[in-house]
């Protein structure tokens, strides 16, 4: 990973405040692990993220993207995803594929990289994943202690080649650290995303006992959700009920806000479902 830009502009930030590293240090938790941070030995949490860009008088937003802008940027790659997953031609995706299998060193983020892509690709029937490259997910997943943006956009991107079940353990912990971080609010739309694309994978896949227990969450949760969450969440859940008025009001508010892409999604998981 290119972390120089971000731990460089943090660094650069603290000495334009005036802020020393200790200074730095008392707020989000040591001395050390500024030095850490800036050094690029280790990626701070979302919570420090926060309390960074906080005392440093930046946006997360701008953390962000001075932190991916430079080919890194998970974001980016995931939303890039999104959108030829909305086409109905693999072309695109399969190149792309080739392209980084191609490479002649292959790293760990090259080789997640290819996983999303394939899951990307195997999200428009929702197809399994091998049991290689399951175990090689689990095996990742299974070592983290705590989650950072990129392990959660990872997962998010790959949990629907995998059965419900064996993603329950990744989705609690992540929803324990959650829970457990002071400011929420910055966090929510991330969660709130990992837990509709969950919900959509255990529905189709008809694990009614998981999705039973990823709604009890959203009601214990109380998230505030945006506007993109609530449809989503309108839709999947009367899917699940088979509420044939709430599923055509979710049409109805697609149509509303302009957003055929939606309807296309709700199509899509519709037919995989009503199999």
């Amino acid at each position: 990973m290119q972390k120089d830009v971000t731990f460089n502009l943090i660094k650069e930030r603290r000495k334009i405040k005036n802020i020393s590293q200790s200074e730095l240090g008392r707020i989000i938790g040591s001395q050390a692990m500024v030095s850490r941070i800036e050094n690029g030995q280790i990626l701070p949490n979302l919570q420090t993220i926060h309390l960074i860009c906080k005392t440093l008088d930046l946006t997360v937003e701008e953390y962000f993207y001075t932190y991916y802008k430079i080919g890194t940027d998970m974001t980016d790659f995931r939303n890039d995803l999104d959108e030829k997953y909305m086409s109905t031609d693999t072309t695109a995706l399969e190149q792309q594929y080739s392209d980084i299998k191609a490479t002649n060193t292959l790293t760990l983020k090259h080789k997640h990289q290819m996983l999303m892509i394939q899951a990307t690709i195997y999200h428009k029937t929702f197809k399994l994943a091998s049991s290689n490259d399951q175990n090689f997910l689990l095996k990742y997943f299974d070592q983290i202690m705590r989650w950072q943006l990129y392990d959660i956009y990872l997962l998010e991107c790959t949990l629907n080649m995998m059965p419900s079940e064996k993603i329950k353990p990744y989705i609690s912990d992540i929803l324990v650290q959650y829970i457990r971080t002071e400011n929420k609010v910055y966090v929510s739309d991330i969660i709130l995303t990992l837990i509709a694309k969950y919900l959509e994978s255990s529905i189709v896949q008809k694990k009614d006992v998981i999705t039973d227990w990823i709604l009890l969450k959203l009601e214990d949760l109380k998230i505030r959700e945006n506007s993109n969450s609530k449809i989503w969440f309108l839709f999947l859940i009367a899917l699940y009920q088979r509420d044939t008025k709430k599923i055509n009001q979710a049409y109805t508010v697609t149509d509303y806000l302009n957003a055929p892409y939606l309807k296309k999604k709700f199509n899509l998981i519709q037919s995989i479902y009503l199999k």
